[in-house]
């Protein structure tokens, strides 16, 4: 299939077998029904800016996106009340395209990851907001059902099912100091910042010895730990409360 640059096909392609498509007031409805807030207007400008693509006109209906694209509003949404820029959603969305793609044919393989992000993450907003989206994609919004068929190729071969208990990613972000000319160090890249992730989701944040909680005071009562069955692309509306 020929891929247009974020179009329609590309988008159509990325669903895998999901013939389904849906209306611009659908579109509207289903990421509303999320708990996200979404205007007419707001979604045109997305369009503007080159992040969702144009709705195509097929037979009689009036113009219809690809279902792929409610998934890609909501992870949109998400960042944008987070306070990620929209710069860097533009870089970030190609890794997004590679997660929904590995998501399709169950298998994550981090050297590609690692590719598409160094190919077009080049700010270090956008560096950060990596961790983020594989996050997003593969644990809030997967049930653990389709993570466990999921398998994950590390760059020295080895395999891991997304649910095994020692999967795991991790992220180093290097960077290339260019304030201080006199720095001897200016020019050449240094390490700036590193994370690792689980993959697998604990059922309990609350009792967890080894989870920090964010978000609440001290004082104020946890919100309930995540059931068995969270929301996944194909079919949720009931994804958890957007991070």
């Amino acid at each position: 299939m020929v891929h247009e640059e974020n179009g329609f096909l590309e988008y159509l392609d990325l669903q895998g077998d999901l013939p389904d498509q849906v209306t611009k007031s659908e579109l509207l409805a289903q990421v509303r029904e999320a708990g996200f807030s979404l205007s007419d207007r707001q979604l045109t400008f997305y369009v503007t800016e080159g992040l969702v693509p144009r709705s195509v006109r097929v037979g009689t209906r009036a113009g219809t996106y690809p279902v792929s694209v409610v998934w890609l509003m909501k992870w949109i949404l998400q960042a944008r009340d987070a306070g990620v820029s929209i710069e860097a959603l533009k870089e970030l969305l190609p890794v997004w395209k590679f997660l929904i793609r590995a998501q399709r044919d169950e298998l994550l393989d981090i050297g590609g990851l690692e590719s598409v992000a160094r190919q077009h993450v080049t700010s270090y907003e956008a560096s950060l907001g990596v961790p983020r989206v594989v996050s997003y994609v593969l644990m809030r919004a997967c049930c653990p059902t389709c993570r466990g068929k999921i398998r994950v190729v590390y760059k020295d071969g080895t395999e891991r099912s997304l649910n095994d208990a020692d999967a795991t990613i991790g992220f180093a972000i290097a960077r290339t100091p260019t304030d201080d000319a006199d720095d001897a160090a200016a020019g050449t890249p240094q390490w700036w910042a590193s994370a690792r992730i689980a993959l697998s989701i604990p059922s309990n944040h609350s009792t967890d010895p080894t989870t920090v909680i964010l978000g609440v005071k001290p004082n104020e009562a946890l919100p309930p730990d995540p059931s068995d069955h969270p929301g996944h692309n194909q079919a949720s509306t009931e994804e958890e409360e957007h991070m």
